[in-house]
């Protein structure tokens, strides 16, 4: 038995699920972004323009809401078309 690269059939099977480069760029900036509050603030959606956001806490959920704004500007800039336009922010 020989082995051989998979780097194509990953690719291929990571568009067949869904999972986009974008997603990876989009996973990386929230933590970037975010810093130390990623471990109580989790992606769980996107939502078209909307970014679904799980929070353990409700001053998490306060401190997000108010650097929405903030935020949405400086995770965009990690994409060559920015697209997040809201971020909606739930406890979980």
């Amino acid at each position: 038995m020989s082995l051989s690269p998979i780097g194509k059939e990953v690719r291929s099977f990571s568009q067949r699920i869904g999972l986009t480069e974008e997603l990876t760029i989009l996973d990386r900036a929230w933590e970037a972004e975010v810093g130390p509050m990623a471990r109580l603030a989790k992606i769980v959606a996107i939502d078209g323009e909307a970014l679904v956001v799980e929070v353990s806490s409700s001053p998490a959920m306060q401190e997000l809401t108010l650097r929405r704004k903030e935020l949405i500007r400086r995770i965009n800039k990690h994409f060559k078309v920015p697209f997040l336009k809201y971020i909606h922010v739930k406890v979980a």
